[in-house]
């Protein structure tokens, strides 16, 4: 009649343990979830396309550009270096003459969207 006894008990605390390993399993589960559910939420609510917008568009405006100096068969493009921000153009580097350094200004004043053109090219 022990052994019963025993092997009963033994029965009733393993499902018990069971029970607190599904529960924990559980309650791990749900954290872990609840948790991605507020990186996701946290992640989205500081997410601004339009503060991403601007910078895209600066790169591509710097790259017309570029190419436009590029086709100008009169200027060596690769030693003039483009930045953009908000239409304004930043041109710099070095040409060999005064008319070539206009140029540039000047090539870059016509590209689509390009507001202002700050030109800092030198004269070797």
């Amino acid at each position: 009649m022990q052994l019963i006894k025993h092997a009963s008990s033994a029965n009733i605390f393993s499902g018990n343990n069971m029970r607190k390993q599904m529960t924990y399993k559980m309650l791990r589960t749900w954290m872990i979830g609840s948790l991605c559910i507020i990186f996701s939420i946290s992640g989205c609510a500081s997410f601004n396309p339009a503060v991403e917008e601007a910078p895209q568009q600066d790169i591509i405006l710097a790259m017309r550009v570029k190419a436009k100096l590029i086709e100008t068969k009169e200027l060596k493009a690769a030693a003039i270096h483009v930045k953009a921000a908000n239409g304004l153009v930043v041109i710099s580097g070095f040409v060999e003459t005064e008319s070539q350094r206009q140029l540039a200004a000047s090539v870059a004043q016509q590209v689509p969207n390009v507001k202002q053109v700050n030109n800092q090219i030198k004269v070797k």
